[in-house]
């Protein structure tokens, strides 16, 4: 399957800085270079020339307006990378139609304007004119797509580079989460105290937290994993919380049993949850209902965490290294295909990611 960035298309010219600039730039070059070229001519004298300026304003003006529509037309062509021998075949093909259309089009339209014995339209000069048009398009057509080409060559590059970052920020993010200090801490201290108070829930609370450190550092995906191993690691760690808050913090888990192997990015929940559990537990002695879905919508993924409580200041800023890290690896990925929200309604926060789906599934 080809990757967003290999599948880019040739940007909208409208949306291009350099674009209306090189065009204004270069056709009054060319205007200029024919009047320079008429001056050189022994043949033609100065009134000509200036009886003659109109009729080349009309062509150049036409020009500027025909390869503008032609730019037009090769950002809506396949991608470069996608199909380049077809981009390349359509590109001059339509250079070609354009130049053919632009030498006959500004001879009949200059007619007004054309003085007698300037710009004669003769059957000996024709051909070679169409051809000469032509010829100016197609330069044109690989001009455009040069510099074109190497901008997307640097967007492609500062791409690169911000996944990188991004990777490189999940992988340490990853390692935070996985020996998190305070999290073993509080594990360990709680485990301490269960020893000497009852052996049973300290041996479970062990076997959890043997289980929540196997999925961690044993899978060190942060690329696509199966949901299914994503709620197995989610699942583990609550699990640890369970036995330390007991009834204070009730857990559902409802994962469609046809989801269980799509695939999502890896350690794409666990920020989520551990978000719910921090500021969730704010308020002493309530307790704490935690919901982990996981639905379609026709052809979307939707992922929620939900937990009651409020929704802070903090967390609707979306500060916090989790959650922003969460925000920037979908958008890199999906980019405006997916979202992340953070709402509260009616006592219940929820942080919900909607990413398609048909990009995810496993393949048979």
């Amino acid at each position: 399957m080809t990757s967003d960035r290999d599948a880019r298309r040739l940007p909208p010219p409208w949306s291009l800085p350099w674009f209306w600039k090189a065009q204004a730039a270069g056709w009054l070059v060319y205007f200029i270079g024919g009047l320079l070229s008429e001056l050189a001519s022994e043949e033609t004298g100065s009134e000509t020339i200036l009886a003659s300026m109109p009729f080349q304003i009309v062509r150049v003006t036409l020009g500027f307006l025909i390869s503008s529509g032609l730019a037009v037309g090769l950002q809506r062509l396949p991608s470069v990378r996608a199909n380049p021998r077809r981009f390349v075949g359509f590109a001059l093909l339509g250079a070609a139609v354009a130049g053919a259309v632009w030498y006959p089009s500004f001879r009949v339209m200059s007619h007004p304007w054309r003085p007698a014995g300037v710009g004669r339209l003769e059957v000996s000069c024709f051909f070679p004119c169409l051809l000469e048009h032509i010829w100016l398009m197609l330069t044109w057509t690989v001009l455009f797509l040069a510099v074109t080409e190497l901008q997307l060559a640097s967007a492609r590059e500062q791409d690169t580079l911000r996944a990188e970052r991004l990777a490189s920020e999940a992988r340490y993010q990853m390692l935070v989460y996985q020996v998190n200090p305070h999290f073993l801490f509080n594990a360990l201290n709680s485990i301490r105290a269960l020893a000497t108070e009852d052996v049973m829930r300290a041996r479970e609370m062990i076997t959890q937290l043997s289980a929540f450190l196997r999925h961690t550092l044993a899978d060190r995906s942060i690329h696509e994993v199966a949901l299914s191993r994503e709620v197995d690691s989610i699942a583990a760690y609550l699990a640890i919380e369970k036995v330390r808050h007991e009834e204070l913090l009730q857990i559902r888990v409802d994962i469609a049993d046809d989801l269980r192997d799509v695939q999502i990015p890896g350690f794409l929940l666990h920020p989520l949850v551990e978000n719910a559990i921090t500021h969730g537990f704010r308020v002493p002695d309530q307790v704490l209902y935690i919901d982990v879905r996981a639905r379609r919508d026709s052809d979307r993924l939707i992922l929620e965490v939900a937990n009651s409580g409020t929704l802070t200041s903090a967390r609707t800023d979306g500060t916090g290294i989790g959650l922003r890290n969460v925000k920037e690896r979908i958008a890199h990925r999906f980019g405006s295909r997916a979202e992340f929200r953070l709402e509260e309604t009616e006592g219940v926060v929820v942080a919900r990611i909607t990413m398609p789906l048909e990009t995810l599934e496993t393949p048979p």
